[in-house]
């Protein structure tokens, strides 16, 4: 069985995209949100690949190529999208109004289910094996056809994408940190739509009956999945270093402790501590560290405790939940925040555990959450009457 250069391209790509999604899947430096949104785009990026440059050696694998599903298109302008929303915002997480950007995966999974229910059919002697071809038509006139909802829908979620960037604030306003961000996801979005193009010429004649023929046979489906290959390439390697490039601390080495710093440094890292809280919201990821934190700021998480304990006298926790239990007060008392329990709440202020919440508020506030939520509505109840 001999390959040919472009399916050989196309396989390299493949096992480089697989290899490349399992070390951002398990990897431990950056927002475990944005590593495995990135991973799952590059592994359904390499699916299609593997699928596309494969030898169909069989009636079998050609059989298992048509029913399984190999090409999962919808999903990657919600994971576009969703990955630059979690890299721009540490607090970002996939809510379950999120999730719902993904039911349209069911229009990958039209001709595959027509497989299936033919085979099953014809095992259940529904239908005769001689109405396969028809069948099978059938699944090549749908796949041909719903590429057209699926390049919509991955232009429209790269537009959407592209206007999150540009409501960034301005470079010169940015810390080194948030430019390189700011630079890796512009060329992110940059190189798909690139791709977009790429796609929309070779669709157009594909889309028409009587150019479709000739096209696949002069071409195939290398010039659609050949700069799959490349873009997998580029999007694995420059996604991974990117991750790991953004756990290298400028600031000061392990040994440094706060009473090493000058006023001038201690009053930058307490700056840029409130900024992470009060401006990004850091707060409310609830699986924040300090390591996590340290990356985010560009400092060493040694200096981050340090100055917590030395100058700000709390611990690492105690000045987390604090802004956390400040943001369940807000909360309790704001009428939009009715329609969720007081554990609700309390999830979306960054705790995990409600045994935790409950232990944290009291020792915070002085009272426990229930105690707190009668006291406000005394008060405000004693306030009407006045």
């Amino acid at each position: 069985m001999t390959i040919s250069p472009f399916d050989l391209i196309l396989l390299l790509g493949a096992l480089q995209g697989f290899i490349l999604a399992t070390l951002l899947w398990v990897n431990r430096k950056g927002r475990q949100l944005s590593n495995r949104l990135l991973a799952t785009l590059i592994a359904s990026l390499s699916l299609m690949s593997f699928a596309v440059g494969v030898p169909v050696s069989s009636r079998w694998l050609s059989l298992a190529i048509e029913i399984l599903p190999f090409f999962l298109a919808m999903p990657i302008g919600p994971l576009i999208y969703f990955y630059t929303k979690s890299v721009l915002d540490p607090a970002f997480r996939l809510s379950k109004s999120e999730r719902r950007h993904f039911y349209s995966v069911i229009l990958d999974l039209g001709a595959p289910l027509m497989g299936w229910v033919f085979i099953g059919g014809l095992l259940l002697g529904f239908f005769p094996q001689k109405e396969g071809p028809t069948w099978g038509y059938v699944m090549d006139e749908y796949n041909t056809y719903v590429d057209i909802p699926r390049w919509i829908s991955v232009t429209i979620y790269l537009f959407l994408t592209k206007r999150l960037l540009n409501r960034q604030s301005s470079p010169s306003q940015d810390s080194d940190t948030v430019q390189q961000r700011l630079r890796w996801l512009r060329q992110f979005i940059n190189a798909f739509l690139l791709f977009q193009s790429i796609w929309l010429l070779f669709m157009i004649p594909y889309i028409v009956p009587g150019w479709r023929g000739p096209l696949l046979d002069q071409l195939g489906w290398y010039p659609v999945y050949v700069p799959i290959a490349i873009l997998i390439y580029w999007l694995g390697l420059k996604g991974y270093l990117n991750t790991r490039s953004e756990a290298i601390s400028k600031l000061p080495p392990k040994s440094v402790s706060s009473s090493d710093l000058p006023g001038e440094t201690i009053s930058q890292v307490i700056g840029l501590l409130s900024t992470a809280m009060h401006t990004e919201r850091l707060f409310l990821d609830p699986e924040l560290t300090v390591e996590k934190l340290g990356q985010h700021t560009r400092l060493h998480p040694k200096i981050i405790s340090a100055v917590l304990n030395q100058h700000v006298g709390k611990n690492f926790n105690s000045f987390i939940n604090e802004h956390r239990v400040n943001e369940v007060k807000q909360r309790l008392t704001d009428p939009a925040y009715e329609y969720l329990t007081l554990t609700g709440i309390a999830f979306e202020c960054g705790f995990n555990s409600q045994a935790t919440f409950q232990r944290t508020f009291k020792q915070l506030a002085g009272m426990s959450p229930g105690e707190y939520v009668a006291q406000q509505k005394k008060a405000s109840l004693k306030s009407g009457f006045e």
